[in-house]
Formats: C-alpha cells, structure tokens, sequence
C-alpha cells in the first residue's frame, strides 16, 4: 500500500473537504450525473450536515507526501441513512478522492484502511451508500467486497445501502 495518512480533519479545515466534494460534483456532472449537485452550491442546507460532521470530529483527512488526497467521515452510528442498528458499525460517508488519482487504486486503499479503523473500533461491519442509480459506483463497491442489503430514499434521490463484514485475523 502506497504511503498513505489518515488525521482528523480540523473544525478549520471544512473548505478543504468541500473542495473535494465540489470537485467530485463537477465531475459526476460532466459524465450527466446528478448526485452530489448540492455540493455546488454552498447555500445549500447540505451543507449543515458537513458542518456538524466537522464540529463532531467526524471527518478524516487521506494524506499522501502530506497532500491532501482523499477525504471521508466515519460515523459509529446512522439513523439518518440506516435507521436504528445495533453499535457494530462504521458508516462510511462524502468518500472521494482528488480526481487527479482516479484509476490509481487510490479509493481501493483507502476503504481499506477504514476497515481497519472499524477494527480497530471493535465494528463488525463497514456501511455505506451510495446512488441507486450510479451503476458503475455500485459495481465498484461489489468489487470492494460490498454487498447490497437494501436502498433507502432521502430527499430526491434513492440510495443504495451497502456493507462489508470484517472479519478478524
């Protein structure tokens, strides 16, 4: 694995994180996909719900030769998304990488180790959405070891619900 860092992103560092969301946006939007739009607009109420991941230290920053490549938050809990689960899981959410490493295996590595914070975490399982209709998003998470257990709607969009069970070594 390529010499990859992960710290915690600092409550100051919120325009770092919604840059690469916007990057991320523009991006599904040249290939006319609409999802993460809201990230493009930053009076947009979503935009509350970044703030607070900041303010609750949920955001982590993915570091290469201290560049910042790659962002996500982790959560222990989810009833936004998941509804009430039991405390076995880590929530995976805003996951992107900068476009400038697409196709390095970049995002492969970082769920990697977010599966290993879970871990870490005593977490059972790894949990995360992504758009129902983002088929080729899907079949990156299936290649991940992910596995659909259902979709939920939120907003506009319907979601598809994913996890991977970790297992112990």
């Amino acid at each position: 694995m390529e010499n990859l860092e992960i710290r915690l992103a600092d409550k100051s560092e919120m325009n770092i994180g919604v840059a690469l969301l916007q990057e991320a946006a523009l991006w599904l939007k040249e290939k006319n996909i609409d999802y993460w739009i809201n990230w493009l607009d930053p009076h947009h109420p979503s935009f509350n719900w970044i703030r607070e991941g900041f303010d609750a230290n949920q955001f982590y920053f993915v570091l290469k030769d201290s560049k910042v490549v790659g962002m996500f938050r982790l959560q222990w809990s989810d009833e936004q998304f998941w509804g009430v689960q039991e405390d076995n899981a880590g929530y995976v959410h805003s996951f992107t990488t900068d476009r400038q490493h697409q196709g390095q295996g970049l995002g492969r590595q970082i769920l990697t180790l977010i599966e290993e914070m879970c871990k870490q975490n005593h977490k059972r399982y790894v949990r995360l959405d992504c758009g129902a209709h983002i088929e080729k998003l899907c079949q990156y998470y299936e290649n991940a070891g992910f596995v659909s257990v259902g979709e939920v709607a939120l907003g506009k969009h319907r979601l598809r619900l994913y996890e991977k069970e970790l297992i112990e070594e």
